[in-house]
């Protein structure tokens, strides 16, 4: 960054003129906690308290939990589809029958199909910043459709923590095993869950999987970045911060409600020590005044001489609804959702506003569906669903080795969007292909 001195005419002396203000480390910028520092470096330091707390936050706040569920049924829907597109007609045939069969198949545990794992491996991206999928073998007289089937496993089971250099030059930065190309090559998975009460996960249980058997789904947003962090960062201190706020309103709210008014005296005898000034009953042996349980909407009587002062519900002030807005508009930013979608409310929109905050929140989605759910999960599980189809002998092939490429060509297709207004809709697309063919 080039800088330049500049005189000041007033007094002589002079000062930097700084190309870049966000650069500058004046006093507005002081408590600017910026710090440079790797993808990796800071993923291994802070992923573990981000897992958490997102997981927390979509457990029990409706804000994040709304936001990361609609964003799934927006990318997944029912099903990303599949179809081979090969140019031989009698693989193709095959290859979809036999996979049609195979999704519902795919899961170890049998309770979900390959529709549920997508939607199960979105939401765990966008909680936890990432998700593994281990192809577990299966022998082919088993009964399975084929002699493989996929485990979705937390990214718990890689140890972000697990840093080594190994014998052959291999390094393992954060729980994968990289050569010295840079390619991965293998992961370190714990046998069990290592958060859960009854496993003993250490490092001593760690198996090395090879990387053609594992699935890493994850963003990296940083080039060079090894593990994905969460989708809620960005929302998750003031999700949490509003969240505490709007309990502890609540919260007042109820308990001044309890209470509709307080008697009091404007002048107080002798006489009047030896009785409670709440209920009138006489005070105890050692002088203390008996508890009283006020329930909602009781008026305490009182002794004569004594007045009724009627409490005043407390009012938030006309701002509330507006503070609570921006509040809400703040969150739905930090994950990239539009308000109306995370809150609900559509007052200050109309068709047309709606039409373009949908299209724009659709295309995002669209580009996570499409560079992350179809090319990292879809892509590989239809490569190892058909290898394996082929090594049992399922699928009629001649040279699969030499012809595998074109054998392997498929598309997936993602549940369409409902119209907006299906008539404008749909004549609207009607002139778009009768302007095409012209």
């Amino acid at each position: 960054m080039r800088t330049s001195c500049i005189i000041d005419p007033s007094t002589g002396s002079g000062f930097v003129n700084q190309a870049y203000e966000a650069a500058s480390t004046g006093a507005r910028s002081q408590s600017w906690g910026a710090v440079d520092i790797a993808p990796n470096t800071a993923l291994a330091s802070y992923l573990g308290s981000l897992r958490r707390q997102s997981r927390s936050a979509y457990r029990n706040n409706p804000y994040i939990s709304k936001g990361v569920d609609n964003q799934v049924s927006t990318e997944i829907g029912t099903g990303i589809t599949v179809r081979s597109t090969t140019k031989n007609e009698e693989f193709k045939a095959a290859a979809d029958e036999l996979f049609g069969l195979f999704i519902n198949d795919i899961d170890p545990e049998g309770i979900l199909n390959l529709y549920g794992q997508q939607a199960q491996c979105s939401r765990a991206r966008r909680v936890s910043g990432e998700v593994f999928i281990r192809k577990r073998r299966r022998s082919l007289n088993s009964g399975h459709v084929l002699p493989i089937q996929c485990q979705v496993l937390e990214s718990d089971y890689v140890p972000e923590s697990l840093h080594r250099v190994l014998r052959n030059k291999n390094v393992i930065i954060s729980g994968i095993e990289f050569n010295r190309q840079g390619k991965r090559v293998a992961y370190w998975i714990h046998k069990f869950h290592p958060g859960e009460r009854n496993s003993h996960g250490n490092y001593n249980d760690l198996v090395r999987v090879n990387a053609n058997d594992v699935i890493h789904h994850f963003l990296p947003t940083r080039p060079g970045q090894v593990r994905g962090e969460p989708g809620t960062v960005q929302s998750l201190v003031k999700a949490n911060t509003f969240d505490q706020y709007d309990d502890a309103e609540l919260v007042r709210k109820q308990t001044n409600a309890k209470f509709t008014g307080f008697l009091y005296r404007e002048e107080i005898d002798e006489e009047d020590y030896k009785f409670d000034p709440i209920t009138g009953d006489p005070l105890k042996a050692d002088g203390s005044m008996m508890g009283a349980t006020v329930e909602p909407g009781t008026i305490l009587q009182g002794l004569p001489g004594e007045k009724l002062e009627m409490f005043k519900g407390e009012d938030p002030g006309g701002n509330y609804s507006a503070f609570m807005r921006w509040q809400s508009l703040s969150t739905a930013a930090g994950m990239k959702i539009p308000y109306e979608i995370l809150t609900g409310d559509w007052e200050k929109v109309n068709d047309r506003i709606m039409r373009t905050v949908l299209h724009e929140y659709r295309r995002q989605i669209e580009m996570d569906c499409d560079h992350l759910m179809k090319f990292q999960i879809c892509r590989r599980t239809w490569h190892w669903a058909m290898d394996a189809a082929v090594l049992a002998g399922k699928l009629p092939v001649g040279n699969y080795l030499q012809d595998r490429d074109e054998l392997l060509k498929h598309e997936w297709r993602a549940q369409g969007h409902p119209y907006m207004h299906p008539e404008q809709d749909i004549n609207a697309k009607t002139k778009g292909i009768k302007n095409k063919s012209r």
